[in-house]
């Protein structure tokens, strides 16, 4: 569904909103919680990708003419120039790293989010839907980026590589390990045991990864923004400048605090309890910099925000949005696919 056609239906006969931009911005911040997987700290780890500069050759300007001469044989000299060549950029690609698996009655689902530094999957029970927390492989050569306030426990290595615990005061805990040489992994949880914790560590396998796709697709995007995090309900994007930041950081994130310029597009599940069939009416505000409306069937919103460009750019963006079912996986697209290939990063 084109939002620029919800936008014409909804203009002609849509009831009013009963979700406020407050209640869009709120779902936001749950989810973004619910994945304890802050997006600032995201990254890319590929392949510098070498240009090669054509030679210019100038042109000798003309000499005064000559009497003319009495010709002689002789051979010019060959002056041989060699050809120049270019390296195609390499880029970032939305390939999970891993795949999913099961292990002492955890289910951990193929991985649904990426970002530039890692890749992240939910752990369940088996036959539940609810999260019992996540596994992060971060890629290779990407170092963990590091938690203040947090109490820090060795264990047992995994796999024969280092291993070790951090405690938040919430309680919260994560398992991080060494999955190679030169990758770390993390098992976050609040509710599981620390020995179950180490058992899905340890059942963990790079490698064997898909596509990573979405319910999303957008046909325009503003020059100069590229892909930093995507899955199956969200892409945020940032300015070329923010990406050359993560590339500079050994943890490939940004420094703390707000970042700007910035577009979030993101595909909110809303928990209500509105069963209502009816689709929103679309809108924006000027204060919030944001689009949204409210899917028919009431169960999602789609929601277009930014920092740095304007309402008039957030909206065409908005407007191009083009959304499959978000409970139907044969319906996604691959992300690498979702959007203009303007978005992609290139390695550097």
């Amino acid at each position: 569904m084109r939002l620029s056609e919800l936008l014409e239906e909804a203009r002609a006969d849509a009831p009013p909103s009963r979700l406020g931009i407050d209640d869009l911005v709120a779902a936001g911040r749950r989810r973004v919680r619910r994945r304890n997987t802050g997006w600032a700290i995201a990254a890319v780890v590929a392949v510098a990708a070498a240009i090669g500069v054509p030679q210019i050759v100038a042109r000798p300007a003309s000499a005064p003419s000559l009497p003319a001469a009495t010709p002689t044989t002789s051979v010019a000299p060959t002056t041989s120039v060699a050809p120049t060549t270019s390296v195609a950029p390499t880029y970032f690609t939305y390939d999970t790293t891993f795949h999913g698996y099961e292990v002492d009655g955890f289910r951990i689902d193929d991985p649904a989010a990426m970002q530039l530094a890692w890749t992240s999957a939910v752990i369940r029970k088996p036959g539940a839907e609810d999260s019992v927390g996540n596994v992060l492989a971060y890629q290779p050569g990407v170092e963990p980026f590091p938690m203040d306030g947090v109490k820090k426990d060795d264990t047992e290595p995994i796999g024969s590589r280092p291993a070790y615990f951090t405690v938040e005061e919430s309680g919260s805990k994560t398992l991080h390990w060494k999955y190679a040489d030169d990758g770390w992994a993390q098992v976050n949880s609040d509710g599981m045991t620390r020995t179950q914790m180490r058992r899905v560590a340890e059942g963990f396998r790079p490698g064997g990864g898909k596509p990573l796709r979405t319910a999303l697709r957008a046909s325009y995007i503003p020059d100069g923004y590229h892909l930093i995090s995507a899955g199956v309900d969200h892409a945020y994007l940032v300015t070329e400048k923010m990406v050359r930041l993560m590339y500079d950081s050994p943890y490939r994130s940004l420094p703390p605090g707000a970042v700007k310029p910035l577009i979030m597009i993101s595909l909110e599940e809303l928990r209500t309890g509105d069963s209502s069939d009816a689709t929103t009416k679309p809108s924006c505000d000027a204060e919030g910099n944001v689009c949204s409306v409210r899917m028919k069937g009431g169960g999602h919103a789609l929601t277009v925000s930014g920092q740095g460009p304007d309402l008039a750019e957030i909206r065409r963006v908005f407007e191009s949005v083009d959304l499959a079912d978000p409970d139907d996986p044969q319906s996604w697209v691959p992300v690498d696919e979702a959007f203009p290939t303007s978005v992609r990063v290139t390695a550097g």
